[in-house]
C-alpha cells in the first residue's frame, strides 16, 4: 500500500509501549475512564441508548463484548456502538483542547474497551490502547480544519480506533495498513450531523465511527484487504476532507504531553465553551435571580459562538434535547433561572418553557475583540451583565487559563460526578467496587473483571 502517512501511524504504534507512559499519564487515563463510565451510567435509559441496545443482538462465543448495564454479550462492534451512544448522550464526557475542535476523544473508549474485553487484554494494555487512540485522534484532528470543511470528528476518531484496536488484535504491519484503509475509505462523516435542530444522531456519530473502526480492525485480522493510498491518494482522506495534505501534529512519545492528559473534563452537561459560561452564570446568580433580570448581555469571544449561535439561529430556540445541549445561550439562561444546569434540565425539556424563551428574547450577545486575543493564548473570558427593571446593573466576569483547563477537576470531584450519575443505577457498595477496580486498572489482569462490575440495579 505504501501510503507514507499510514506508515507514519504504524511506525508510531509499533514504538508505543508501556514504558512510554509514566505514572502521571496512567493516572490521567484512569481519570478519563472513571469520568466517561459515569457518563454512560447517566444515560442508561435514554431513547437512543435503548435503540442501540435493541440493535445489539445477543451472541455466544469467546470473541464478544458486553453492554454496560445489562452485561448482555454481543459482537465487539455492536458493544462499541451501544456503549458509545450511552457514554456520549449527555454531552458530559471530555473534549479535545485542540484549535481545530478535535471533538470528544472519550467517545472511542467504548470501542477500545469492547475489543480489549473480546481478546482478554489486561487493564494496563487497555489503558495503553486508549492512550494511543486519544493521541492519534487528537493530533490528526488538530492538524487540519476538518469542521470548517464540513467534516465531523469521527473522520479522525475512526483512525485512532482502527490503530488502537489493531494493536489489541496484534495485527502485523500489513494487516494494520489494511485496517486503517478499511476504516477510512468507507466511512466519511459529515458535519451536517451538528447543524440546525440537532437530532439523536449527534450523540451517536462518534459511537458509529468507533463501531466502524472496530469492524475495520477485525476485518483486517481475518485477511480482508483495503484500498491503496487511503490517506494520500487522489481520492483519499486528505483530498476528500480538506483538499490537500497536512502534516500531522507531532505525537507524544514520553512525559506528560499525551493528549489523554490534556483533554478537558466537564463540570456541566453542555459543550466545552459552555463550561465557563455556566460558571459565570452561577457566579451572577449569587447576586441576582433569573426572574429579576429585565435584560441580559453576554460578552464572550468569537470562537465560542461563531458557528453554533450566530450562523445557526436554531440554538436560540431549541426544540430538541440535542440542540439545547449545544446551545450556550440555553445553558446560561436555565442556570440563571434554576440555579443549576444538570442532565435533568434537558430531560424536563426546560428548553421549551416560556420563562426560558422570554429571557432569551431579552438577551443580547457581544463578541469582544480583546477576548478573541486572549483566546489565541488559550485564555477564555465570559462576562454576564444583568439589568433589573429599576435599571440596576449587576455583572460577573470569569476567566479560565490553559493551566486551569489542564489541571481539570480533582479526583474527588470526578468521583462526586460519578456518584451523581450512577445514583439511580448502582447501590453505594456497587459504586465503590466499580470505582476501586477502575482506579486500579493498570493492575487488573483482565479488563473483563472491570466490565463484570458495570451492571445496574434491576437490569
Amino acid at each position: 500500500m505504501a501510503d507514507a502517512t499510514v506508515l507514519q501511524l504504524i511506525d508510531y504504534e509499533e514504538k508505543f509501549c508501556h514504558d512510554s507512559l509514566n505514572s502521571f499519564v496512567l493516572h490521567q487515563a484512569k481519570r478519563r475512564v472513571v469520568d466517561t463510565i459515569g457518563c454512560a451510567y447517566g444515560a442508561l435509559d435514554a431513547p437512543p441508548v435503548r435503540i442501540a441496545r435493541e440493535m445489539a443482538v445477543s451472541v455466544n462465543g469467546a470473541f464478544s463484548a458486553r453492554v454496560i448495564g445489562s452485561l448482555m454479550r454481543t459482537t465487539p462492534e455492536l458493544a462499541a456502538f451501544a456503549n458509545g451512544v450511552m457514554l456520549r448522550y449527555l454531552d458530559f464526557n471530555d473534549s479535545s483542547l485542540g484549535g481545530n475542535r478535535g471533538g470528544h476523544p472519550s467517545d472511542n473508549l467504548a470501542s477500545v474497551l469492547a475489543v480489549a474485553e473480546a481478546v482478554g487484554a489486561s487493564g494496563r494494555d487497555f489503558l495503553l490502547a486508549l492512550t494511543l487512540c486519544y493521541e492519534i485522534q487528537c493530533r490528526i484532528a488538530d492538524s487540519a480544519p476538518f469542521n470548517d470543511k464540513g467534516w465531523d470528528q469521527p473522520v479522525a476518531g475512526i483512525i485512532g480506533v482502527a490503530v488502537a484496536c489493531g494493536r489489541l488484535l496484534k495485527l502485523n504491519r500489513e494487516q494494520m495498513e489494511h485496517a486503517i484503509s478499511l476504516a477510512i475509505i468507507p466511512n466519511f462523516c459529515s458535519y451536517q450531523t451538528r447543524i440546525g435542530q440537532i437530532s439523536m444522531w449527534k450523540g451517536c456519530a462518534g459511537a458509529n465511527g468507533g463501531r466502524q473502526g472496530v469492524f475495520a480492525a477485525v476485518l483486517a485480522s481475518k485477511g480482508m484487504t483495503g484500498p491503496s493510498d487511503p490517506i494520500n491518494g487522489k481520492f483519499g482522506f486528505w483530498a476528500l476532507t480538506v483538499g490537500r495534505p497536512y502534516d500531522i501534529e507531532p505525537f507524544a512519545t514520553s512525559g506528560d504531553d499525551f493528549a489523554i492528559a490534556l483533554s478537558a473534563m466537564k463540570k456541566h452537561p453542555v459543550r466545552t465553551f459552555g463550561q465557563i459560561m455556566v460558571d459565570t452564570a452561577l457566579d451572577l446568580r449569587k447576586k441576582i435571580e433569573g426572574r429579576d433580570i429585565a435584560t441580559l448581555r453576554i460578552r464572550t469571544f468569537h470562537a465560542s459562538y461563531k458557528v453554533k449561535e450566530i450562523e445557526w439561529p436554531e440554538s436560540w430556540s431549541a426544540t430538541t434535547r440535542e440542540t439545547a445541549d449545544h446551545s450556550l445561550l440555553f445553558a446560561v439562561i436555565v442556570t440563571l433561572l434554576d440555579g443549576q444546569l444538570t442532565p435533568d434540565s434537558y430531560e424536563r425539556e426546560r428548553f421549551l418553557d416560556k420563562d426560558v424563551h422570554d429571557l432569551i428574547k431579552r438577551t443580547k450577545l457581544e463578541l469582544v475583540e480583546a477576548f478573541d486575543k486572549d483566546y489565541e493564548q488559550g485564555i477564555r473570558n465570559c462576562v454576564l451583565e444583568a439589568t433589573t427593571a429599576t435599571g440596576e446593573t449587576v455583572s460577573s466576569h470569569l476567566t479560565v487559563t490553559p493551566a486551569d483547563i489542564k489541571r481539570g477537576p480533582s479526583d474527588s470531584d470526578i468521583e462526586e460526578k460519578f456518584g451523581r450519575l450512577t445514583e439511580k443505577a448502582l447501590r453505594s457498595e456497587q459504586r465503590r467496587a466499580l470505582l476501586d477496580v477502575l482506579w486500579d486498572l493498570e493492575n487488573v489482569p483482565n479488563v473483563a473483571l472491570a466490565v463484570d462490575r458495570m451492571v445496574r440495579l434491576n437490569p
